[in-house]
């Protein structure tokens, strides 16, 4: 399936500091892990008919449910192919998510993965990762997940982070 993804360029008449900010890369691990979840929900990449288990579970934040965290598992076989390599879903208003790898909500493949989260701070291409990327690194991450998950079983990852750790919209 092909995904069309319109960009959108500014005019030098935007405020310099914005412009900046959007040639300096700060937004492009927003803009990549939007794009990431658009190939990954629609398919981008073949089926090549691995099985998938269901995987899904609920994220909070100090104990609150929290929406639109990105969660991305890093299967740790590298020859794992295309997006089975990197299923990922994004939590709703509940903090609940289902992962998918080449459709919509469909699991991930056997194995074992490291987790990271992206904590977007709004639907929009201007929105930060609230965590500032301090759970972003599958390298650094002490979340981890084995596939398949006991049936009935949800998986529920509490992230503890204190509030002044936490990255405001128009804060840098």
């Amino acid at each position: 399936m092909s995904v069309f993804v319109p960009l959108i360029f500014r005019t030098k008449s935007v405020e310099s500091s914005h412009s900046a900010d959007l040639r300096s890369g700060r937004h492009c691990w927003v803009l990549l892990s939007l794009l990431l979840t658009v190939c990954t929900v629609s398919g981008c990449g073949g089926d090549e008919g691995l099985e998938r288990f269901p995987v899904e579970g609920t994220v909070t934040v100090n104990g609150v449910p929290a929406e639109r965290v990105v969660v991305l598992l890093h299967h740790l076989d590298e020859s794992t192919p295309g997006n089975y390599r990197y299923p990922t879903a994004v939590t709703n208003a509940e903090g609940m998510f289902k992962i998918s790898s080449i459709g919509e909500a469909d699991g991930a493949v056997k194995g074992n993965y490291k987790v990271t989260f992206t904590w977007l701070s709004s639907a929009g291409l201007d929105s930060i990762d609230k965590f500032g990327g301090s759970v972003g690194d599958p390298k650094s991450s002490s979340f981890e997940v084995t596939v398949p998950i006991a049936e009935g079983q949800t998986t529920k990852f509490d992230l503890v982070v204190h509030e002044e750790q936490l990255r405001k919209p128009g804060h840098r």
